[in-house]
């Protein structure tokens, strides 16, 4: 007979009557060892995937703030610096602060040229920390430039259209 026709005749057989499965053992390691192995390496990639997903997602939602904080384009380097490596001058004295972000924010002007508007550099002990600064230091820049609009406005409806500090003398007072 051929194989095919072996394995028919076989499946055709009276079941042993100790109440055996009727399915040879290697088969059921195999079906239990492939099982194992599929279910360990479903877990090992949830848990990769959960590990990189957060990183991914916080660089990603510090770029969106940047851009929304530099609407008119920024650009930002970062740079780790290695047990003994040279550092600059401007690190900070405690030394355990070793990662900077150098960081640019550009302007327009009426020609239609761009120019680095501001640029700093920022320290700290982590990536993820030199990025948080980074977005905090442009945020207090936003809020310093609205106060200074606001005194500014405010300085000239006090003196009818005037933009510029008072100058020197009394303004507004009878000398004596």
């Amino acid at each position: 007979m051929t194989p095919a026709l072996d394995i028919l005749a076989l499946q055709n057989t009276q079941q042993e009557p100790g109440g055996g499965l009727g399915v040879p053992l290697e088969i059921l390691g195999a079906t239990i060892l492939a099982c194992a192995l599929l279910t360990a390496t479903i877990l090992l990639l949830t848990k990769f995937r959960r590990k990189r997903d957060p990183m991914y997602m916080r660089e990603r939602y510090m770029r969106e703030q940047m851009q929304e904080l530099c609407p008119q384009g920024w650009s930002a380097r970062i740079v780790l610096y290695g047990d003994g490596a040279p550092m600059p001058d401007d690190v900070p004295g405690d030394g355990d602060r070793n990662v900077s972000v150098e960081w640019a924010e550009y302007e327009t002007d009426e020609a239609g040229h761009t120019q680095v508007a501001v640029a700093r550099r920022m320290w700290a002990r982590t990536i993820t920390g030199a990025l948080r600064g980074m977005i905090a230091d442009r945020q207090l820049d936003l809020e310093l430039e609205k106060i200074e609009r606001k005194v500014i406005e405010d300085s000239s409806d006090r003196r009818g259209g005037e933009t510029g500090p008072p100058a020197t003398g009394s303004h507004g007072k009878k000398d004596r």
